[in-house]
């Protein structure tokens, strides 16, 4: 099957429209309603709170103590520019983990935006909260792998046939995709799709993927609490979309035995 471009087109602009009525939609539906009875998802979540920023400080530190033993100063101060940039944490791997850490909160706002649209209480236990732990780390894994494969065959192509900068571009945009494909992926999880189904749905709904995966990843640029505005947001927004989408569940579907 073929690429249909104009398919791609309308799903990012619908997308984009949710996206733009997500934090109203939010605010209307009170998501939050309920969260601190969560325990497990607050354990995890003050986990990730802890952990992500952490991680920054260390990596700030040793950008900035290697770049110490570098003579030219002008390379010292590259060093330490790049130690301080934010998106030096979520590129690659690093952001696949940030993400795993903040999969509980994605499951819980996606939850409770689909019992809003359908009306539908859905179980939260503790098993399914790890099951899709497990889930987006399997998922994450395979994502990371192919994005690597995918990253190595644009930088021969465009190191022989293109201009340098558009190798980053093309990289940047593959990268938005399989972010945005952790979202939808969480929704078809929800109703029991396997990885495989998962995949072909997810592909149908490219233009989505592009969209809220450009949104996840700008937001991960802001220090600590840019992972909670992607684990709030693009959770809703994409869950809002695939409900609306002709892949829809009945909320009643949700987490089959």
């Amino acid at each position: 099957m073929g690429v249909d471009l104009l398919d791609i087109k309308n799903q990012a602009v619908k997308m984009a429209d949710i996206l733009m009525k997500t934090s109203s939609f939010i605010v209307n539906a009170r998501l939050w309603d309920g969260f601190f009875r969560q325990r497990l998802v607050i354990m995890v979540s003050l986990l990730a709170a802890i952990i992500i920023p952490y991680s920054v400080y260390e990596l700030a530190k040793s950008k900035i103590t290697s770049s110490e033993v570098v003579d030219s100063s002008r390379q010292s101060l590259a060093a330490m520019h790049n130690a301080v940039t934010w998106s030096s944490l979520f590129d690659g791997t690093n952001k696949y983990l940030v993400l795993i850490l903040i999969q509980m909160l994605v499951v819980y706002f996606s939850n409770r935006t689909i019992e809003y649209l359908s009306g539908v209480k859905i179980s939260m236990t503790a098993n399914e909260l790890f099951k899709s732990q497990i889930r987006v780390i399997v998922v994450s894994v395979r994502n990371w792998v192919i994005e690597l494969v995918i990253g190595i065959v644009i930088a021969i192509i465009i190191g022989i046939f293109g201009p340098s900068w558009l190798e980053d571009v093309m990289k940047f945009i593959v990268g938005c995709f399989f972010v945005g494909y952790l979202f939808i992926d969480n929704y078809n999880f929800t109703f029991g799709l396997t990885v495989k189904d998962s995949f072909s749905i997810v592909k149908k709904h490219a233009g989505a993927a592009l969209i809220v995966g450009f949104v996840a990843k700008v937001l991960l640029l802001l220090p600590v609490i840019g992972s909670l505005f992607v684990s709030l947001i693009c959770s809703v927004a994409a869950t809002w979309y695939m409900h609306t989408s002709e892949d829809k569940h009945a909320g009643i579907e949700a987490f089959p035995e």
